[in-house]
Formats: structure tokens, sequence, C-alpha cells
């Protein structure tokens, strides 16, 4: 019988590129993940793969788009910057509406604010669902999902593998946040981030246990979260470990 697939995106900012390159290379490999989960950035990749793109075409589309055009200030005092206009961007690559409709079965986890606990979606609108995984606290303002706010899924459950466990025989987690030594805190921006990291750091810990491989880059620490000029860096750099790390850990 088959061996079935199942990966698990993590949240990162900019470093969730790497996963359009660990999904690179899983498929040189012939691995091909028929159930996909992703938490803030990892959800944006996690989506666009179960809409059927191939990681070289997420890797075009990614590189030819400015970012940061889909980002506009929040204009309150919730946030510094709103995701709404992230809609035209799935609207402009991806034909479906609902998760449910996606080729690959998804799950995106987003945390709900109001009762204090990660929910994982496979259905409701893709827009608004992957925006409420992606609205980290204070930067970017909280998406209402029926009677809840949501915000990044990170914060509870950065590796997702939740959905997986019991649906699939082997789960892969592709983590893009390495703990290293951080020199720049002198300011408050930077210490929220730096302790945000670390409580994510925490829920990733608890959760890579289940995974029967676990990819997490060290080279991403030179990638700044929101260094969108190095994209194309991080996405060689997860093809790159990825490839060493099958070839070691799988004896493919």
């Amino acid at each position: 019988m088959e061996k079935k697939f199942g990966i698990a995106l993590s949240g990162g900012a900019v470093r969730g590129a790497a996963h359009i390159g660990v999904l690179k290379a899983l498929k040189e490999f012939g691995i091909k993940p028929s159930i996909i989960t992703g938490a803030s950035a990892g959800s944006i990749i996690a989506v666009f793969y179960a809409s059927g793109y191939d990681p070289v075409e997420m890797e075009e589309i990614i590189l030819k788009t400015n970012v940061l055009s889909y980002i506009k200030p929040a204009l309150n005092f919730s946030s510094l910057f709103t995701l709404e206009k992230m809609e035209d961007f799935f609207d402009k690559y991806i034909d479906k509406k609902d998760l449910k409709e996606l080729d690959t079965p998804v799950f995106v986890c987003a945390t709900n604010l109001n009762l204090g606990v990660p929910e994982y979606f496979s259905t409701g609108n893709i827009h608004q669902i992957v925006s409420a995984s992606c609205a980290l606290p204070f930067i970017f303002r909280p998406v209402k999902i029926g009677d809840y706010l949501y915000i990044d899924g990170g914060v509870m459950d950065n590796l997702p593998v939740e959905p997986l466990i019991g649906e699939v025989d082997f789960i892969i987690g592709s983590e893009v946040n390495p703990l290293g030594k951080e020199e720049n805190l002198s300011n408050p921006f930077s210490i929220l981030l730096r302790s945000f990291y670390l409580a994510v750091r925490a829920n990733v810990e608890a959760r890579k246990k289940y995974c029967h491989l676990f990819i997490q880059p060290p080279e991403l620490l030179k990638i700044g979260i929101f260094s969108t000029w190095k994209l194309k860096e991080a996405i060689d750099i997860g093809y790159r470990y990825t490839k060493k790390i099958i070839q070691k850990e799988l004896s493919i």
C-alpha cells in the first residue's frame, strides 16, 4: 500500500517562503502530501498548494508579487495594518472561494481570541480564514468570523499537526523559525516580536514529536521576518536543506 503523507507548514512571515523550497524538494523525491495544514504564512502556501499550484509556479508568483501592496494602514487603535486587500491577491490566483472546494484537503489554523483556543478550518471563506491565520497581534487587525475574533494561528499552534494525526501514515513538519541569539532588542517592537517567537517556540516543541520528519533550516536565521527582498533566498534555503535532510534521514 502506498504511504500517505501529510505536511504541516508553520508561520514565519517572509521565512514562510522557505516552505515553497521544501515542497519543491519533496516533489523531486516523489513525496506528494495528500493533506496539508498551515498557520499564518504557512496557510498561504498551504492554500496555493491545495489549489493545484506546482512549487515552481508558486515561486514565480511570490517573486513577482509586491507583498506590501496588499497591506494597508488600519487607521484605528487595534492594530497598525489590515489584511483586507489580501482578497484581491486570492481572487487573482485562486478561482475557488471555499476551502472545501480545493483540490487537496487543507486545514488552516487560526487562534480564537475570545475562547483562547486554536481552531482548524477545512471549510469556509478562503480569504477570511487565511487573513485571520496571518493576523499577527498588534501588527494586523483581528478578523471576525461568525461571533468570534481571530488572530495569528501561530500564537497557539505554529505547527498544526493535529488534523494530520491518524489521517496519514507519515507526518512532515516544516518549521521556519530556528531559535538563535538576538542582539537587536533596543526598541519595544523588537522586544515584542522576540517575545512572540519565544512563545511560538514553546508550542512548536510540544508538537514536533508527532512528526516523522521535522524540517527547520538553521540558515533561515539570517532572514529577517519582514525582509521581503530575501524571499528568493528563503526559498532556496528551504530547498537545499530539505534535499539534504531527506537524503540523510530517509536514506533516499
